[in-house]
């Protein structure tokens, strides 16, 4: 996988790059959140937990995508910026008869 970044935007306010970028890759599958992740942090020289990758767009045919991926300047920025996951809800009791 090769990985090109074409903008980084400083955002001050929000204390984050925003960054989007190409994708060059072989294979049958886009390559996954995760494994742009890795490449990036490498890229980018910070570590991985301050990345959120927001969006791959594979074009028609394969072979290259494009990103939008924000880094932070850390982990408390991060935490207060991006929006929480919802906890997955306990499985529903079975229905009385």
């Amino acid at each position: 996988m090769e990985l090109e970044i074409k903008n980084k935007k400083d955002n001050t306010l929000l204390k984050r790059h925003e960054i989007t970028g190409e994708l060059k890759f072989t294979g049958a599958a886009t390559p996954s959140n995760k494994q742009l992740l890795e490449e990036l942090a490498k890229k980018l020289s910070v570590a991985p937990e301050v990345i959120v990758i927001k969006h791959i767009y594979g074009a028609f045919g394969g072979g290259k995508a494009t990103f939008e991926a924000y880094a932070y300047a850390s982990k408390e920025q991060m935490d207060k910026i991006e929006p929480k996951k919802k906890a997955k809800a306990a499985a529903p009791a079975a229905p009385a008869a």
